[in-house]
């Protein structure tokens, strides 16, 4: 979707004009801004991000003032999201208020454009997830032996247990189609695991398990829960994440599980995955389920060959992300380069 290219004019006339109605569904904190990074108008849920008052924060030299941003550790300006060319998004964002000595934001942005493709404001929503991140914070503080699995750090099948069905509530309260209301699951499960364990013992499938774990911890943002669901098995939740999205990030991390070099006394073990993905009907079923169905998925991944990512559409619809032809080449190519002393045999996995 690009922005709006049209003739130049006040931001907050514009906005009124055009989106004022909808904006008051909106549960998110939002903020209008104009060219030069002032607040033009905004909703009380600003208020309780900044710890000021509209009127406070509309007399502002600049939004800046109101509330400090970073992103990647360095500071980050409105002036910035004014001048994006096309609406998007900013994940990880961290920075302070009067309100908050830290905050953890999401930020969507939505530049206003003129006929000559200069910003003259822009809309910018604020979803903040700063309790979230601190009460997983607090979990693995004051209770991390309950929620984290020892050998690999992530989160357990408990707390899986615990944060899906509230996040799936608070995807369930947001406005009908907005990103809010998207949550996706995507379902992993280490190839041959079995044979790995036979031919190269127990010690080794560990070492395939924790660095696989450490690639799905690299390969999410700080919003998304990865944990280690049992076994050779791990599920991650992606909430303001639909079908489409999730299946492209899950492809990204079969790749560079596939290309990593897993060595074991100075030999390489080959090694992939196979994954499935679903994203939950919210309000039509529940998260069991969602997991049914990226499980289902993932059987299908399986099944069908390994080292692939199949997405559940729903009903009996599941497609394959991976394209056959890489997975023939990739595979090939890696077990030829690495020579393994010992063949690992093909094995009857648990799907």
């Amino acid at each position: 979707m690009e922005a709006l290219r049209l003739d130049e004019r006040n931001a907050k006339d514009f906005f009124e004009q055009y989106y004022g109605e909808f904006s008051k569904s909106l549960l998110d904190a939002w903020a209008v801004v104009d060219a030069q990074g002032r607040l033009v108008k905004c909703n009380m849920g600003l208020s309780k991000v900044t710890g000021l008052k509209s009127k406070e924060m509309l007399k502002a030299e600049t939004f800046d003032h109101c509330i400090r941003l970073e992103v990647d550790g360095k500071g980050y300006s409105i002036l910035q999201l004014v001048n994006m060319p096309a609406p998007g998004r900013l994940d990880e964002v961290s920075g302070s208020s009067e309100a908050h000595s830290y905050l953890n934001l999401i930020i969507g942005y939505f530049p206003f454009l003129g006929s000559d493709q200069k910003p003259f404001g822009a809309f910018l929503l604020f979803r903040d997830v700063t309790a979230e991140t601190q009460l997983q914070g607090k979990y693995v503080d004051k209770s991390k032996q309950s929620v984290t699995d020892k050998l690999t750090s992530l989160f357990n099948r408990n707390y899986f247990d615990q944060a899906f069905p509230k996040l799936a509530e608070e995807a369930g309260l947001a406005p009908i189609g907005s990103v809010s209301a998207k949550i996706a699951v995507i379902m992993f499960d280490i190839d041959k695991f079995k044979s790995i364990n036979d031919n190269y013992g127990h010690q080794a499938g560990d070492l395939i398990i924790s660095r696989v774990a450490s690639i799905l911890k690299g390969s999410f943002r700080k919003s998304d829960i990865v944990c280690r669901y049992g076994g050779e098995e791990f599920l991650a939740i992606l909430p303001g994440s639909g079908l489409e999205e999730a299946g492209k990030v899950a492809e990204k991390v079969r790749k560079k599980i596939e290309l990593e070099t897993y060595l074991w006394n100075d030999e390489a073990i080959p090694n992939s995955i196979s994954i499935g993905v679903a994203a939950m009907a919210i309000g039509s079923e529940s998260t069991d389920q969602a997991v049914a169905r990226a499980d289902a998925a993932l059987y299908h991944a399986k099944h069908s060959g390994r080292n692939r990512v199949m997405i559940h559409r729903g009903g009996t619809s599941i497609e394959q992300v991976t394209n056959i032809g890489d997975i023939v080449v990739n595979v090939e190519a890696h077990r030829a380069s690495i020579k393994p002393k010992k063949r690992v045999e093909d094995d009857t996995d648990s799907h």
